[in-house]
């Protein structure tokens, strides 16, 4: 007998390999390198208690019902000038990656992201 394909074991493959590259692409940036994104409206900050990788991932899947849910809770929001400012102020580092055409942002510390072996560098 054959064996059935199964159509969710295909989403979840793409997914992981969506996650996979957004956490390659992932790098702390300083904000000064930032600022064009940010004077674009282009700049969305995404608060530490969230996963900045599921946030790039259901963006890219187009989640709506997500995002929204995050917008909703103050998860995620659009960087406002008084961020900009202080994180200009500070001469800040965040972590950054694209999820066309927005580039997102988090303030979390040195050692996010985990490197493979799920240890934090």
């Amino acid at each position: 007998m054959r064996a059935m394909a199964d159509p969710g074991g295909a989403y979840d493959s793409r997914r992981e390999q969506r996650r996979a590259d957004f956490l390659a692409q992932t790098a702390r940036i300083p904000f000064l390198e930032l600022q064009r994104y940010f004077a674009a409206g282009k700049l969305v900050a995404v608060a530490d208690e969230l996963d900045l990788i599921d946030v790039a991932v259901a963006l890219a899947e187009d989640d709506t019902q997500r995002f929204k849910d995050w917008l909703h809770c103050g998860g995620v929001a659009l960087a406002d000038d008084a961020l900009a400012s202080r994180w200009l102020g500070e001469e800040r580092s965040l972590w950054a990656v694209v999820a066309d055409p927005w580039v997102l942002v988090q303030e979390r510390g040195a050692s996010f992201p985990p490197d493979q072996s799920g240890e934090a560098s």
